[in-house]
């Protein structure tokens, strides 16, 4: 089974950005700007989950520095 990159947090961001760019050109048609917009959130939702697993993490750091297994 082949696994496929997940895009980088920074990644994400750059992606919403260009949807932003797009959803605001005025050539941007209803359907065409509600189509960006549902894929912004879930581009958005991606890299909130993301986030919210590297904060997991850093609040498990223990006193040494080292991570502890949930």
């Amino acid at each position: 089974m082949s696994k496929e990159k997940q895009p980088t947090v920074e990644e994400d961001l750059a992606q919403i950005a260009r949807i932003i760019e797009q959803m605001e050109a005025p050539e941007a048609t209803l359907d065409e700007s509600f189509a960006l917009y549902q894929q912004g959130v879930g581009t958005l939702k991606h890299c909130s989950e993301r986030l919210d697993l590297v904060e997991k993490k850093l609040l498990l750091l223990n006193a040494e520095g080292s991570l502890e297994e949930m």
